[in-house]
């Protein structure tokens, strides 16, 4: 079978809300109520972010039905030598439903990302892979980079 790419829209923000439930799911290993909870919320800042071009999301289909997304939050930066650009990437919730998998999905998904990210222009793109992805993203010319965080509250 053979699946299509398209742009997501403000109307698809519950459906990306739940894929990035399901990430979080399999990859964090958090339990359906919090995430059921953490739905209407994400729901919500999609629908805005997604209308105003803060957060990029592509969807593929087949047979009218999303098997899955891949997201990118776009947020200001200071330029950096080499990029006159102000803005950077963060990819989130690639996501690809289990019967689906193995199918190339995920890497055209990353594919249109990496093309808006070249043509916007962002300096960078950014991501947080789980293991099994790490393949997919080297392959794709994604490396580790110096950076540390500190997670802020309890999420």
């Amino acid at each position: 079978m053979t699946y299509t790419i398209r742009r997501a829209t403000p109307d698809d923000a519950a459906l990306l809300a739940e894929h990035r439930a399901r990430v979080w799911r399999e990859v964090g290993d958090w339990d359906e109520e919090p995430m059921a909870r953490q739905i209407p919320v994400w729901t919500a800042w999609f629908t805005e972010a997604v209308a105003d071009g803060r957060y990029r999301s592509w969807i593929a289909e087949e047979l009218g039905a999303a098997i899955a997304s891949g997201s990118l939050l776009v947020y200001a930066a200071i330029p950096r030598p080499g990029s006159d650009s102000d803005r950077e990437g963060r990819v989130q919730s690639v996501y690809v439903d289990p019967n689906a998998r193995r199918r190339g999905i995920a890497r055209t998904l990353m594919h249109e990302i990496v093309a808006y990210a070249r043509t916007a222009p962002l300096i960078r793109l950014v991501l947080h892979p789980s293991d099994d992805a790490r393949p997919l993203y080297a392959g794709l010319g994604f490396s580790a980079l110096d950076e540390m965080g500190l997670r802020l509250g309890d999420g």
